[in-house]
């Protein structure tokens, strides 16, 4: 009996090799010349590509940065933080594992209750006041705003004093960590950084009917959590369809060494059409950049990634066959549309639950 246990233990190993060389195999080495070639066709003829590859040249490498996490860590109020995180596992009694899936909870809470603000409008820069603003247009940035990654500045007119109030919209986080205020692209930029700061494997999720949030890998559910420090949600990737209402057709997360279509995980209903490439270009696209992220690392940590990969995809197979079913909410208001930003602006998104 035991020499059968020998024999099949053996099997098992050579058909584990097998497979790891196979995995490999399909990540190891450089592009093909066919393969730069359809690539660079793409984003000759398609606009889409073009906007990916954009997002790929900033996403993936902009959070990379050893500087700034200590700034971050420094700016932050890390007993606070610490002391909440050991007092929540202390009174639901967690384990080790499950450290980071608090940290992560309340990061989110200190993030949107102590730290980051919501702007609608600026406040008028003589009064001080934000509720006589009106949007009067837009321009470019001056030479100050324009060293922040700034591509657009909000002019907002105080009815009463007659002034007009930049708003900018800086797309460098270390900016955002001064100026603590934003929307939807800002809360995520800087929150992207905060949670990459504190060792935490984190993607930037981007949507093309404008919205950005992100994710985390959390150690202890072995997956890729939703998170969205605008509605302090963890784990909530339904409540965009579902709550909000909101329509979609693409959502892709952008991180170190992945860029992904994840819409699966957050597209449950309101699908959009699909048509600003083929489905086929757009898995070519995703793995291409990918490979070109990975394509320094050694095999342990490609064979790594790749069975992440492949746990992922099975999740999205195995929740198609559950997505009809209603999901219970926990963010903040836990009610239909979203909870930051102006009535207004909300259904001017389509993301009021309407």
């Amino acid at each position: 009996m035991s020499d059968f246990h020998e024999t099949l233990s053996n099997i098992s190993k050579k058909f584990l090799e097998l497979y790891r060389s196979k995995i490999l195999s399909q990540w190891k080495g450089s592009a093909s010349d066919g393969d730069k070639q359809r690539f660079v066709g793409l984003l000759n003829q398609n606009d889409f590509a073009r906007q990916l590859y954009g997002l790929y040249k900033t996403l993936c490498f902009r959070y990379e940065n050893d500087e700034w996490y200590s700034i971050v860590l420094d700016t932050l109020d890390l007993d606070l933080i610490y002391n909440n995180v050991d007092k929540a596992i202390a009174e639901n009694n967690a384990t080790d594992i499950e450290y980071q899936d608090y940290l992560v909870k309340e990061l989110l809470r200190y993030f949107k209750q102590d730290f980051f603000t919501w702007c609608n409008k600026p406040k008028c820069i003589r009064c001080g006041n934000d509720s006589n603003m009106e949007y009067s247009g837009s321009s470019g940035p001056n030479l100050e705003e324009a060293k922040y990654e700034c591509g657009n500045v909000e002019l907002y007119r105080c009815n009463v004093e007659g002034d007009i109030t930049r708003f900018p919209r800086y797309n460098d986080p270390m900016k955002l960590l001064e100026t603590r205020t934003g929307r939807c692209g800002e809360w995520c930029n800087l929150f992207t950084l905060i949670l990459k700061s504190f060792g935490l494997e984190a993607r930037y999720i981007w949507n093309k009917e404008d919205h950005v949030w992100c994710e985390f890998y959390s150690p202890n559910l072995k997956r890729w959590v939703h998170v969205d420090s605008c509605e302090q949600s963890f784990d909530e990737p339904h409540i965009y369809s579902q709550n909000w209402n909101k329509k979609m057709s693409y959502v892709l997360a952008f991180s170190h060494d992945t860029v992904l279509d994840v819409s699966s995980r957050y597209i449950l209903k309101n699908q959009l059409p699909r048509d600003a490439i083929s489905e086929s270009d757009l898995n070519f696209i995703c793995v291409y950049l990918t490979k070109q992220l990975r394509r320094r690392m050694n095999d342990d940590q490609l064979y790594t990634l790749a069975c992440r990969d492949e746990q992922e995809r099975l999740e999205w197979e195995k929740s198609k066959t559950k997505q009809d079913e209603t999901k219970a909410t926990t963010t903040l208001s836990g009610s239909q549309g979203r909870e930051s930003g102006s009535a207004e602006w909300k259904a001017q998104r389509g993301e009021d639950g309407a």
